[in-house]
């Protein structure tokens, strides 16, 4: 997927019940790597959810991976890098997490007296609309200024948005891992953009190979409950205060809780938000 939407591209848009839109938005958010942008009227029962792509070959091949839900309408069509631009300054709006943080995208920062996290909607790989980034910053909001965490490790960082809220809630330095170079590329431009690039450092790098021998106090792991469990040893192994896990299916919580607990690790938290989970463990 390219980082760059200049030259414009193609919408993807799909017609929904209201009961069914959460349920694709996640499946576009996990396997796609694409932020929707859903359009409803008050009090209304169905939904129109729109997804940008590149081009129409990779809007079609989209269409086609999501026959299998339950959509009643779906078309395709070409647009102009300027209503993209004019698209997301409309629909996406500041978002408050927690005590202390605010996700805006750039054209609205500067608006607000909390910490914000500057990011490009369009660009981005997480921005805390979706329950496992907004739950890991929650939990940040709260653990880092409670516990004076100076070092953080963000493992699956996306759009590195973890990160760079650590660091700007007092954590001296943080690192970001992802196996994908466009969600580093990305989380690079991200750091820069809200003034923290000299304080984390962000590398391709795929948690099935370990990890260095380092701790860091707060450990974020937002990636799928299989690969949190083949790897609960060398996670807990990185932390030194507090893991935090999200990623998780609800159905799936109580066999990666187990999975850490036999390890070690003492369970603190736990929240859902309907068919995601989160957990955060104290090390």
């Amino acid at each position: 997927m390219s980082t760059e939407q200049a030259a414009g591209g193609a919408i993807l848009t799909l017609a929904t019940k209201q009961s069914h839109a959460e349920e694709i938005s996640d499946w576009i958010a996990e396997n796609l790597v694409k932020t929707v942008v859903e359009l409803k009227k008050p009090g209304g029962k169905e939904v129109l959810l729109e997804v940008y792509f590149d081009n129409t070959l990779e809007a079609e091949v989209a269409a086609k991976a999501l026959e299998e839900f339950p959509i009643f309408g779906k078309s395709i069509r070409e647009y102009a890098a300027e209503e993209w631009t004019e698209s997301w300054k409309k629909h996406f709006k500041p978002m408050d997490i927690g005590r202390n943080l605010r996700v805006c995208p750039p054209w609205l920062a500067g608006e607000s007296d909390r910490m914000e996290l500057v990011i490009n909607p369009g660009l981005s790989f997480g921005t805390g609309n979706h329950f496992t980034t907004r739950f890991c910053l929650e939990q940040l909001d709260r653990l880092v200024p409670e516990s004076g965490a100076k070092t953080m490790a963000d493992i699956g960082t996306g759009s590195g948005i973890l990160a760079i809220a650590a660091v700007k809630l007092g954590v001296d330095h943080a690192v970001g891992a992802d196996f994908d170079p466009l969600c580093v590329e990305q989380s690079i431009l991200n750091a820069a953009a809200n003034g923290v690039a000299g304080r984390t450092e962000f590398f391709q790098h795929d948690i099935t190979e370990g990890w260095k021998d380092e701790t860091y106090d707060i450990v974020c792991a937002n990636i799928y409950s299989s690969l949190l469990i083949d790897n609960a040893s060398t996670l807990l192994g990185i932390t030194g205060k507090y893991l935090l896990l999200t990623g998780i299916r609800e159905v799936e919580l109580d066999g990666v809780a187990d999975t850490f607990v036999q390890l070690g690790g003492s369970e603190i938290i736990r929240d859902c938000g309907g068919e995601w989970g989160g957990l955060v463990f104290e090390a």
